[in-house]
């Protein structure tokens, strides 16, 4: 995982969400790595509560590592490796989305895993810490995949806030940091692929400790799954309009302010043709047309990023622009996160 602003002390974050009833963590280790590789020296065995083994991640909780001594560059990359003493179920993610698992023993102090195989995982790791004292400006990027970065060819280049990061770091903005708290598949209103946005606003925003900024990009999937029916379900998901998103977007602002935090609001990007049947169409873009504009227009968000604006195609704006399209016509491609950062004016950071 890239580190967006480094420092001398780092804690991990684990949770497995509703869906992970019950892991037993062996041991824990990080580590950075160079040219590819787990630099063995930099290696850091984890405790958590101050025991380095024997605990217990329960379902819905998040479990926070104490923190251990080490020094992490700006935007360096760090690796983080679980001992589990069962076997556990985790849900699949974007297929990019690559966790490395090995069988038998312990194997969290090895630069290389032994017999081991690449699978398609949402990792346990969920947030690294990094004490910096220069930081004074913490963004919590909040949404769906096109946030978490499905469609980056990069793994250590997940969508457009590790290009944001990219472009802090280039101008010298060592006071940010950044953290990616989005989720594929992710709804606003409804539960569906980890808690909808409302119900985790608290874990994965409200209590990261100095958070000053959070910039909110979700409802493409909720309006995308509105009066669907998918296979084995009995009723159609509810429809959805522009006035539920809205509404939700007006919590969401009103709870950030009580803690002092600003909010930025995103407007929706483009997917019309989009293969999967019913998820994008002419009646749902209206709707999306109808959204953004209140995001432009209301008032209601301290300040707006046009994502729409930055990826659309300029003769057809229902559609992303084919140089940013990763292939499905919903997610943009590492050109397309690329244009979304450049979208954002560093000026709300300074």
């Amino acid at each position: 995982m890239r580190v967006s602003a480094g420092g001398e002390r780092v804690r991990i974050v684990l949770d497995g969400g509703a869906s992970v009833s019950r892991v037993s963590i062996g041991a824990a280790t990080i580590a950075l790595v160079k040219e590819g590789r787990i630099d063995t020296a930099s290696l850091q065995h984890l405790t958590f509560s101050g025991a380095p083994d024997g605990l217990i991640l329960a379902a819905g909780a998040p479990l926070w590592s104490d923190p251990v001594a080490l020094s992490i560059p700006d935007g360096g990359v760090v690796s983080v490796s679980l001992y589990l003493l069962e076997p556990i179920q985790v849900p699949q993610a974007d297929p990019q989305l690559i966790v490395e698992v090995a069988p038998g023993g312990d194997q969290t102090a090895a630069a290389e895993l032994t017999d081991s195989r690449r699978v398609v995982a949402r990792p346990l790791l969920t947030t690294i810490h990094v004490d910096n004292p220069e930081v004074d400006r913490v963004i919590v990027a909040f949404g769906d995949s096109i946030t978490d970065g499905t469609g980056s060819r990069d793994p250590l280049m997940r969508g457009w806030p590790d290009y944001l990061a990219e472009r802090t770091r280039a101008e010298g903005m060592k006071n940010v940091a950044i953290i990616n708290h989005g989720i594929g598949g992710n709804r606003l209103l409804q539960d569906s692929v980890g808690q909808s946005a409302l119900a985790r606003l608290d874990r994965d925003v409200l209590a990261m400790p100095g958070v000053t900024d959070l910039i909110l990009l979700e409802g493409i999937n909720d309006l995308g799954l509105s009066g669907l029916t998918l296979p084995g379900m009995s009723e159609p998901f509810p429809a959805v309009e522009a006035k539920d998103i809205i509404a939700a977007y007006t919590q969401i602002i009103q709870r950030a302010h009580t803690r002092g935090i600003r909010v930025i609001g995103a407007t929706l990007t483009p997917d019309l043709g989009s293969p999967f049947p019913g998820y994008a169409t002419e009646e749902k873009d209206v709707i999306r047309n109808e959204i953004n504009e209140w995001i432009r227009n209301s008032g209601a968000f301290d300040a707006i990023i046009d994502f729409d604006t930055a990826v659309r195609d300029p003769e057809n704006p229902a559609y992303l622009l084919k140089a940013y399209d990763a292939g499905d016509r919903i997610h943009p491609s590492d050109a397309g996160y690329k244009a979304m950062a450049a979208a954002i004016d560093l000026d709300l950071f300074r």
